[in-house]
This record gives C-alpha cells, sequence and structure tokens, in this order.
C-alpha cells in the first residue's frame, strides 16, 4: 500500500512530475510553432498577440505533427499522475473531505479528453473535427476545474504562501474564460481576429499553474513511499 509524507532517504520525490507536467506541453507546442512556421504550415508571429495561429494547428502537418502527437499522450499521463499525488497531498495535509477525490476524478476525465483530442488531431472530417473540439474543451475545462477545487481546499486546511499565486490564475483564466463568452456573442469577428489569442494565454497558465505546484511541492520535499508493512 502507498504511503505519503515529506521526501526522506527512502522515498520518492514527486515534485519532478508536477513539473514535467508544467513543461511537456508548454515546450511541445512553442517548438511545434517554431517547425510549423519554418515549414509554412503557420505564419510568424506572436500567437499570444495576434492570434494567428490556434494551438492545434502548429501541429497538424509536417515534422511538428508527430511531435506534436508524441507528447500529447505522455503529457496527459503525466496529468493523470499529477491529479493523484495531489489528491494524496490534500489528504496528507489534513483535507478529509470529498473533494480530493473529486479532484483526481475530475483531473483525470480532462486528462483522458486530452488523449481524445490528439488522437483526432490532424484527421480530415467532420466527426473528427468534433472530436477534437468536444476533447480539447473538455480537457480545459475540467482541467481549471480540478484547478480551481484544489486552490479552494489549500486555503481551508493549510497557510499556503503560494496560494496566492495560484489564486491569481485560477482567477485569471476564470476571467479569460467569461471574457471569451462575451466576446463571442458580441464580436462576428471573435474567432477569427481573437479566439486563438485566448486559447494559447489560457493554455500558458493552465500550466503555470503545475509549475507553481512544483515549486510547493519542492520546497516541502514532497515524498510517497512504500512502508515496511508492504512487504
Amino acid at each position: 500500500m502507498l504511503s505519503s509524507r515529506h521526501a526522506q532517504d527512502d522515498s520518492t520525490a514527486v515534485h519532478w512530475l508536477a513539473l514535467f507536467t508544467a513543461l511537456i506541453p508548454i515546450v511541445s507546442v512553442h517548438i511545434t510553432y517554431l517547425i510549423s512556421a519554418s515549414q509554412g504550415f503557420v505564419p510568424w508571429c506572436m500567437p499570444y498577440i495576434d492570434s494567428c495561429a490556434s494551438i492545434s494547428a502548429t501541429g497538424r502537418h509536417g515534422v511538428a505533427f508527430y511531435l506534436f502527437k508524441g507528447t500529447m499522450i505522455p503529457s496527459a499521463t503525466s496529468l493523470m499522475l499529477f491529479w493523484f499525488f495531489s489528491a494524496r497531498w490534500l489528504r496528507l495535509i489534513g483535507d478529509r473531505s470529498h473533494f480530493p477525490s473529486v479532484i483526481l476524478w475530475v483531473g483525470i476525465i480532462g486528462a483522458i479528453f486530452l488523449i481524445v483530442y490528439a488522437v483526432a488531431l490532424g484527421a480530415a472530417g467532420e466527426t473528427l473535427r468534433l472530436q477534437r473540439r468536444i476533447g480539447i474543451t473538455i480537457y480545459f475545462a475540467f482541467t481549471f476545474f480540478s484547478q480551481l477545487l484544489m486552490t479552494y481546499r489549500l486555503g481551508l486546511v493549510v497557510t499556503l504562501p503560494a496560494r496566492i499565486y495560484l489564486q491569481t490564475i485560477s482567477y485569471t483564466i476564470l476571467a479569460i474564460g467569461l471574457c471569451t463568452v462575451a466576446l463571442g456573442l458580441l464580436l462576428d469577428n471573435y474567432e477569427q481576429d481573437y479566439e486563438n489569442a485566448f486559447e494559447w494565454v489560457a493554455a500558458l497558465l493552465i500550466h503555470l499553474y503545475f509549475l507553481i505546484v512544483w515549486f510547493v511541492w519542492k520546497k516541502n520535499k514532497l515524498g510517497f513511499h512504500l512502508t515496511a508493512s508492504d512487504a
């Protein structure tokens, strides 16, 4: 049976998992953008501002296609493990409610739909286009919801200085989501001129959240190990 505690010599530190969960998608998407732009599949621009290309467009063609797909499934696996250890962490610091389990399963569902999205990426047809749309939407929504719940529970069970940064990220993502809905209703040119930029910013913030958790786990030397009673 797996037990948890602050990391010692005989335990496996898990802060690296949070770092991988944060960096694999961020690094992958930016590299695939550079490759796709250099091969002429997307324009050169600042996608966070110019809204010139969607994240999906960076990984649809050429070498970037294989890199993008090849990193999304490992990213989803890392994300599932992240939520598993996050739920254990919350219980370790005193959250005896049902929320750690909710956070775990909502997060896992989000990760599964990242795989659904990745599988359909680059394939032609309206059905697969719909699969990509549903996959990426549920991935972002469920991952964000798990992050929001985790931030809320941390505020109730422990004094954590870094929580203000987690809150700031969560509230900014929420504001972006509300803005996208409002602008989508008000502007006819929203999809063409704004949607992609909002997507890039929201994706970056979602993964910066994991980077802050990495810092917290590393600072507190969080680790998990097998006890002698498990032998």
